[in-house]
């Protein structure tokens, strides 16, 4: 056997009767090809992707080990199977390729070695660890159960390896034995088919990797990280006018407001579901509307599902053209829960044609005319296996159908509005839906404790499956029970710290932070001050997703992968990698456990320090959300503002928890532009280093485009500190504290040391 045989690009083989070509993608990143699948097969995720040119052709009966960028891949003919190291030379994955088969459906047999964990397969499924899981790769929509199923075909292990499935076609991954050791059985409709095999070098770096392969993350615009108020059915013109005039009374933070479609006799901003006019009673003038609303400073979103009515003005173009599916929405019986919504059986739009995603952009024009900042696109699961699209059967074509839809938005706010970021709220999609600037929320769920706690395992499945940003129902769609604020205060608490904040729900009324008194309603303006303060921070955790693949979310695993008591732990998680966030999911609770990792943590709210790895008990009343800060963190935040711009940011806060050597690099551009992709942002970084004595706190220049910054930015250094500073002293050597006591410039609260830096950057020097 030759060991680690350096190949320039790939090599081809036969394992039986599959032909198998292994080719070098990214320094760790191997294509494998099972069978000879053509460019642009709709079953592809990677379209665009070119297959290569393989330079080295090795008999099948050979065994080989090859290098292929800094991984190796052995070929062991007489034990029938390819073994896959990382770059550090591990050996993590095994294929037995006497198992291969493309018909009469294909199949994989993936073994695991040693202690191994899996997360990601997309959103649906319970469980947060996917080890022995059965998991169906099938998008669709469970009401009242689990919501939205996205199939993401990407399982990444915490010993610091991925695999991605390049197969959109209904598929299945089941656990099993196989020779005493333990497997994972991918079996899908027939037909060659691709997979990536990551290796490292870590676990953090395998996100930066599957970005590179199904596409960045575009940055939302800022405006799309603050709060969202959506709303459903109306009684006339006025009245969401009313709420978003209530909502700026009542100074709750917000940036966007949120309309559904009519259903039936309700009345919401369109005719009906598969139409794009507006409902002429609640919008009479829908220009003069909008801009009453946007007068307030919200964005208003448009709802809509992929279809058509037939009564719709675009209807008789689209079927003289050829556009729609021979497949409608299923006419509902009378009495039935759907009947208002789709008993007169739309029919989808095949976008898998490129000239129909190009016309039903067309059609939106008048929308953004109108005013339109962003997209709700609901539905979008896809039809059933047994139709036929343009580009190929439902059966391959299902799990991608939102994902061609998604692109028609992007391309179209690309042609037609160059200079704007798409925002698309997302119920279906796939691998890559984030470089079309598509958000998932989990579906319309129920409004309980439980379906909470599970929404957690969700978003975290999500985060792990290469799509950093994700959101719910704040409080649940369908109503369960009677709730008097206090699931909606638990579930509000825990969407503050996802990508997508937004209130919604089937009784929408119950879903507005005054529904439940003014005490609630108290807690809620607290919680969403809270979002608007960590802005920069939270803003910055966009930036790393586009720029890493990471996360906002990060399940403990992520940061901690060595930890065992993390490896299943999916009811808690870090927002970025400073702030640890323990949801309560329990009713009357009133304490809480949450487990930390190696570290010193901080209770955000009560300022006690923890050591982990450990459990710990924190009070938990309902107006707080057990929340800690690492030991080490440097946090920036911005004063509480009532939407995105009402004025600049010219003083930032720096959260500081002294914990030897640390640092945080700011992300800042103008927020709603697309000129970040052309370097027109600006990077701050923040660096401390400190012991039990002392501490330096150094803001660095701004790198990039200044410009971006408010003329006069100041910083105030908010550190923590069990007793006053004995000397505190600037860049210059202005030494502003001698001795216990407080100037103009400086204070200490008995928790926290705050020094005001009048500067743009500047070195602080603190003694005890």
């Amino acid at each position: 056997m030759v060991e680690g045989k350096s190949v320039d690009q790939g090599v081809e083989f036969m394992a039986g009767s599959v032909p198998i070509a292994l080719r070098r993608h990214a320094a760790h990143v191997v294509r494998v090809s099972l069978g000879m699948r053509p460019v642009g097969a709709p079953s592809s995720y990677l379209t665009a992707q070119s297959v290569g040119e393989v330079s080295t052709v090795v008999p099948g009966v050979a065994s080989s080990s090859f290098r292929l960028g800094e991984l190796t891949v052995e070929f062991n003919a007489a034990k029938c199977e390819m073994v896959f190291s990382d770059c550090a030379g591990r050996r993590q994955l095994r294929v037995a390729t006497d198992r291969l088969a493309l018909t009469p459906r294909a199949r994989l047999m993936l073994g695991t070695t040693g202690e191994q964990h899996f997360y990601g397969l997309g959103e649906g499924g319970q469980q947060f660890d996917r080890l022995a899981v059965t998991r169906r790769l099938w998008n669709f929509q469970a009401n009242r159960g689990q919501g939205a199923d996205i199939a993401v075909p990407l399982l990444i292990s915490q010993t610091g390896y991925a695999v991605f499935l390049d197969n959109s076609a209904s598929g299945m991954i089941e656990p099993g034995e196989l020779d005493g050791a333990r497997w994972l059985e991918y079996s899908a409709a027939p037909g060659p088919f691709d997979f990536y095999f990551f290796g490292g070098p870590s676990l953090r770096s395998i996100f930066g990797d599957v970005a590179d392969l199904l596409g960045h993350a575009t940055m939302p615009p800022r405006w799309a990280l603050g709060y969202m108020q959506s709303s459903r059915h109306f009684n006339d013109g006025e009245e969401f006018h009313a709420v978003t005039s209530r909502i700026r009374d009542g100074k709750h933070p917000s940036d966007a407001f949120i309309f559904l479609s009519t259903y039936g006799a309700a009345l919401g901003w369109n005719q009906g579901v598969g139409h794009l006019e507006f409902e002429p009673t609640l919008f009479s003038n829908p220009a003069a509307s909008i801009k009453r609303i946007h007068d307030k400073h919200f964005h208003v979103f448009s709802h809509e599902y992929p279809v058509l009515h037939e009564k719709s003005p675009l209807y008789a173009e689209a079927l003289r053209n050829g556009y729609l599916l021979n497949h409608a929405y299923p006419r509902q019986s009378p009495g039935s829960v759907n009947e208002a919504v789709y008993r007169e059986g739309q029919r989808f739009l095949d976008f898998s044609r490129e000239d129909v995603r190009a016309w039903w952009w067309e059609q939106h024009r008048p929308l953004v005319a109108a005013g339109i900042d962003a997209w709700w696109l609901d539905g979008g699961e896809g039809p059933p296996a047994d139709v036929e699209l343009k580009a190929g059967s439902s059966t391959v074509l299902h799990n991608r159908f939102d994902l061609l839809r998604q692109q028609s938005f992007a391309e179209g706010e690309a042609r037609d509005n160059p200079n704007r970021r798409p925002y698309l709220l997302c119920r279906s999609g796939g691998p890559g839906m984030q470089r079309f600037g598509a958000m998932p929320w989990s579906g319309d769920v129920n409004t309980t404790f439980e379906t909470m706690e599970t929404q957690i395992r969700t978003g975290l499945n999500v985060a792990m499956s290469g799509i950093p940003h994700w959101g719910t129902d704040t409080g649940g769609f369908y109503s369960v029970g009677p709730d008097k604020g206090e699931l909606f205060v638990r579930w509000l608490q825990f969407s503050a710290f996802c990508s997508i904040f937004r209130a919604h729900g089937h009784v929408w009324r119950r879903h507005l932070p005054w529904s439940y008194g003014v005490a609630i309603e108290n807690i809620c303006r607290t919680i969403i001050e809270l979002r608007y303060r960590l802005m920069p921070y939270t803003y910055t955790l966009a930036w790393q997703a586009r720029t890493k693949g990471l996360p906002t979310m990060r399940p403990l695993v992520l940061n901690y992968p060595d930890d065992p008591n993390v490896w299943d732990l999916g009811t808690q998680y870090l927002w970025g990698d400073d702030m640890l966030v323990a949801p309560v999911t329990r009713r009357g609770a009133t304490h809480w456990t949450a487990y930390l990792p190696q570290g010193s943590w901080h209770d955000f709210w009560t300022h006690e320090t923890y050591s982990g790895p450990g459990g710990v008990t924190v009070e938990a009343p309902l107006e707080r959300l057990p929340l800690f800060v690492r030991g080490g963190a440097v946090i920036p935040m911005a004063p509480v503002l009532q939407y995105e711009g009402e004025r600049p940011i010219d003083e930032i806060t720096l959260l500081v928890y002294p914990d030897g050597n640390s640092s945080f690099t700011l992300y800042e551009d103008d927020g709603i532009s697309n000129g970040y992709l052309k370097h027109a942002h600006v990077e701050t970084r923040f660096d401390c280093n400190s012991d039990a004595n002392s501490l330096s706190l150094q803001i660095g220049p701004p790198i990039g485009d200044a410009a971006l910054l408010p003329k006069e930015r100041n910083y105030v250094a908010q550190i923590r500190s069990r007793t006053a500073p004995s000397k505190v002293v600037t860049e210059s050597g202005q030494t502003l504290a001698e001795g216990k006591g407080a100037g103009p410039h400086w204070w200490w609260d008995g928790n926290f040391l705050f020094v005001r830096i009048e500067a743009e950057k500047g070195t602080l020097r603190v003694d005890w």
